[in-house]
């Protein structure tokens, strides 16, 4: 099982991989479209803004978890790549032992911490309630979601994006389903839109467990709860900075959620709308960026530096294409889509959705190539240089947030993201450049050590 793609069209690769992965995002954005429009129109407006005012805190947490779950799944990549089956094993085997732990942990630290974080980040008293109740629950969860996660990236490793996908769109059609039965028939509330999200993941990491299982003999290995701290030190210095630069980057969200909290529900609402559609749109550049990641780490393991080259500026290019056509879409029917999120005439909501949306988009280009060139540094061993790339979004974030705010208000909410990405890619770019260099030099100074001294 599997995709090489240390060999044929590079273009092709790209978009066989990005194609499962843009729908998966859209079904994991799915999950949050389907509690955001139940909440948000059988148990109103307040209710929403609950939701919505924890995304910054849900994301810190996701992105912690992610960035474990791709940054061990880099070793199984380049072991695939190098066509070492039996290090491919080993590392799948202790990336998963290891990241339980982890996750455990963590679920345990953001529960005892959630009122304390809550408080801080200036969640409005009439919502309070609500965002409580519906982020504890995901933070029990936690576990669950790093075990879909880390299936899902670890057959991604190996070039297989589409049986996450269909563990995400059986998981999305029972997540709607369970909403549903949960707040309506059951009347749990927050909470209930909540638990529907988790038992939705169970079923993702159950179903994608049972297809390694079957179909994935090269996953395959003996029950054993042991650490091999070897493969664990290498794993750990990939996903450390990966965890750390989404910790970082989750950091500066807090700081712009505060400031929106802030400035009143109205807003909270409008941008909550807005950043769900912000999701559904950024899923096309997500997922040919996303493609970077195997593509690089198995040429990197193969020692193809030019087609680790040649895939970022493809992918570089497709994002500034893919931005021009969202960016016509926004602009036009931006205020329509808002409308689906919330059931509500009133204008002022509806336009501030769309202002959000529209500053979003019209950055695309610009977080193309900074996911892209993150990815790529991630793939070939050099995730040191990204735990920079979250400081300086966060930066750009809270510029935004803090500085633009008191300057030109909301709009200054708006302006934070696409701002942190070109902030970033002041520093990736030439950081890539560097790198890319640095490992054509190793690649020539060991071809020369290969050839007969005269």
């Amino acid at each position: 099982m599997g995709t090489d793609m240390t060999k044929g069209s590079i273009t092709k690769h790209i978009f066989r991989f990005a194609f499962p992965v843009a729908l998966g995002i859209l079904f994991q954005q799915l999950y949050n479209i389907v509690d955001t429009m139940i909440v948000g129109r059988l148990l109103g407006v307040n209710s929403l803004a609950g939701v919505g005012s924890t995304t910054g805190l849900w994301f810190f947490e996701f992105s912690v978890v992610c960035g474990i779950c791709n940054g061990f799944a880099v070793s199984t990549a380049q072991s695939f790549g190098e066509g070492n089956k039996a290090e491919v094993k080993g590392f799948f085997r202790n990336g998963l032992v290891l990241g339980m732990m982890i996750s455990l942990v963590l679920m345990m630290l953001t529960i005892m911490s959630t009122a304390w974080i809550l408080k801080l980040t200036n969640t409005p008293n009439d919502i309070y309630n609500y965002a409580h109740d519906y982020i504890i629950v995901l933070f029990e969860g936690i576990p669950f979601t790093f075990i879909y996660n880390y299936f899902s990236a670890s057959l991604r490793s190996i070039g297989d994006s589409r049986t996450p996908v269909i563990a995400l769109v059986i998981a999305s059609f029972l997540n709607m389903g369970l909403d549903v039965f949960f707040i309506m028939n059951l009347g749990m509330g927050v909470a209930g839109a909540a638990l529907a999200t988790v038992i939705s993941q169970i079923v993702s990491g159950v179903f994608l467990g049972l297809y390694i299982i079957r179909k994935v003999e090269m996953f395959h290995f003996a029950i054993t709860l042991r650490i091999d701290h070897s493969k664990s030190r290498i794993q750990l210095k990939t996903a450390i900075p990966m965890a750390l630069q989404g910790a970082a980057i989750s950091i500066g969200i807090l700081i712009v959620q505060a400031s929106v909290n802030s400035l009143g529900t109205i807003y909270v609402v409008g941008s909550t709308a807005g950043n769900k559609l912000y999701g559904i749109m950024a899923a096309p550049v997500d997922a040919i960026c996303q493609s970077l990641i195997p593509l690089s780490s198995q040429n990197y393991g193969a020692r193809r530096n030019d087609r680790i080259k040649e895939g970022w500026k493809k992918v570089v290019l497709y994002a500034w294409i893919f931005t021009a056509v969202l960016s016509v879409i926004a602009w036009f029917a931006g205020p329509y889509m808002i409308r689906i999120f919330i059931d509500t005439a009133d204008k002022e909501i509806i336009s501030y959705g769309h202002q959000f949306l529209i500053c979003f988009v019209l950055g695309f280009g610009f977080l193309g190539i900074q996911q892209g060139t993150c990815f790529t540094l991630q793939g070939t061993g050099n995730s040191e240089f990204t735990i920079a790339s979250g400081i300086l979004e966060t930066a750009g974030r809270l510029f935004g947030a803090l500085v633009l705010t008191k300057m030109i208000g909301y709009m200054g909410i708006c302006l934070a993201l696409p701002l942190a990405w070109v902030f970033t890619d002041m520093y990736m770019v030439p950081v890539y450049f560097l790198c890319i260099r640095r490992m054509s030099d190793t690649k020539e100074t060991a071809v020369s050590k290969l050839q007969p001294q005269m």
